[in-house]
């Protein structure tokens, strides 16, 4: 994960990348993280977006070095789409993990 390093020492900041993948983890695997909140689905508000975050840093690393961390993002992708469905309503030039609908027991109650 030498590229990694070398990225987070560069432009990132040391410990991006673990700090990303730790919250697309706790977004994705229930039980790592409170209720998500129901989050808005256009593309201005994806400010807080880990997996956007991740796929930026995916191809920001030399391509050698890209599939160590997708091994890592892997699985929590597998989860998102296994925990998913695929929203009719959305625009299909937006990324692939925001053209999915959460289930309903996903929002945080009031």
């Amino acid at each position: 994960m030498a590229a990694v390093i070398a990225l987070e020492h560069t432009r990132l900041g040391p410990g991006y990348v673990a700090a990303v993948l730790l919250a697309w983890t706790r977004e994705v695997i229930p039980g790592t993280s409170t209720r998500l909140l129901p989050t808005c689905t256009c593309p201005g508000c994806w400010e807080d977006d880990p997996r956007g975050e991740l796929e930026q840093v995916l191809i920001a690393l030399p391509r050698w070095a890209r599939p160590y961390l997708y091994n890592l993002v892997l699985p929590i992708d597998r989860s998102f789409l296994a925990r998913t469905s695929p929203d009719p309503l959305a625009s299909p030039d937006w990324p692939w993990w925001r053209q999915r609908r959460r289930p309903n027991f996903w929002e945080k109650a009031d």
